[in-house]
């Protein structure tokens, strides 16, 4: 009865944000792309609640070519967690006391560092906590990886690619914390590709750029369009090494479809796998489609990895910081970089 009460009530669950007070003076965040620190005790890490943790957050992540998790989980005993840990960029706190009469979830972004997001998680047994984790883990992967993208932006800001933003802000009224290294590969009717090629290794990354007219709300976020639209955009301006050959999506594994808040605006999101049809390349890719009110048109960025000899994950989630960094110049809500 009691285990029934608990799933019952866990329908009550609310994330509580705490807004702890923002940069004054906090040092920078620490912690590798990607990395997740778990603080809890030894035995729970150790039991049932740590499988649950890394069923979660270690699970792999959709559409890589090889499996990669999510995040890398370090866990640290709370008597170990010290200040030299505090500043770390993701932190998740478990704690599961049977005197709880329910789980809840505390978020806390910025308390000892910047960027960094905080989620405690209790939970009065192993029940609950697997509930509590079933109905919550997006919304919390998604705080963790907003800081991420937080990072990398300001990581960008520090090292600003001029030439590229200029000609994208010129090109099509956006602006893009596009850094060093990347440069103009080719423009097209309302196109280009934004491009990073490695210097010493096998390496591609790129964001494409497309502004689009706005013709049906229905039909230009519908799936099956925005799948035909990416492989018409790449089989016309991506070619491969192989002549004749071009960048495409595999027909055969249908990318996946999501309804996104994208910097505060409704966007439609793929993720998927692409391939160059007639050569031998292939890797992940995110596309995101989202309406600009000013011009009444769409804005379609795509960002791709190719990488054969290395994992794809942290590639992949750089370029997704460069797709988010994207900001309307004429609006002021847009500007403000600090949250």
């Amino acid at each position: 009865m009691k285990n029934l009460l608990i799933l019952k009530t866990l329908i009550l669950i609310i994330l509580i944000s705490c807004e702890a007070p923002q940069r004054d003076r906090k040092p920078s965040a620490t912690g590798r792309t990607s990395e997740m620190i778990v603080v809890t005790e030894k035995k729970h890490w150790e039991g049932k609640p740590g499988e649950l943790i890394k069923h979660t957050f270690a699970a792999a992540q959709p559409m890589l070519p090889q499996p990669e998790s999510m995040f890398d989980l370090r866990h640290l005993d709370e008597n170990n967690f010290s200040s030299l840990f505090q500043t770390h960029r993701s932190i998740l706190m478990l704690n599961i006391d049977a005197s709880l009469d329910t789980a809840r979830i505390e978020t806390t972004k910025n308390l000892w560092a910047y960027p960094q997001r905080i989620v405690r998680v209790f939970a009065p047994d192993n029940q609950a906590l697997k509930a509590t984790l079933e109905r919550n883990s997006d919304r919390i992967i998604e705080l963790f990886l907003e800081k991420e993208r937080k990072r990398l932006i300001n990581a960008y800001r520090r090292m600003p690619n001029n030439e590229v933003r200029n000609f994208l802000q010129t090109n099509f009224d956006v602006d893009i914390m596009v850094p060093e290294g990347y440069f103009v590969a080719i423009e097209g009717d309302d196109f280009a590709w934004i491009r990073r090629t490695g210097t010493k290794e096998d390496l591609e990354m790129g964001l494409l750029i497309s502004s689009l007219p706005y013709t049906n709300p229905e039909k230009d976020f519908d799936f099956e369009v925005l799948w035909e639209r990416r492989d018409s955009i790449t089989k016309k301006y991506i070619a491969g090494e192989i002549a004749g050959s071009y960048m495409t999506t595999y027909s055969d594994i249908p990318p996946l479809y999501r309804e996104i808040n994208f910097n505060e605006k409704y966007a439609a999101k793929l993720r998927g796998l692409w391939r160059m049809e007639g050569d031998f390349m292939g890797g992940p890719f995110l596309n995101y489609t989202l309406l600009d009110e000013r011009y009444m048109r769409l804005i379609n960025i795509d960002v791709f990895v190719w990488a054969p000899d290395f994992d794809k994950r942290d590639y992949l989630r750089q370029l997704e910081a460069l797709a988010y960094s994207l900001k309307f110049p004429d609006k002021k809500k847009n500007n403000n970089d600090d949250e």
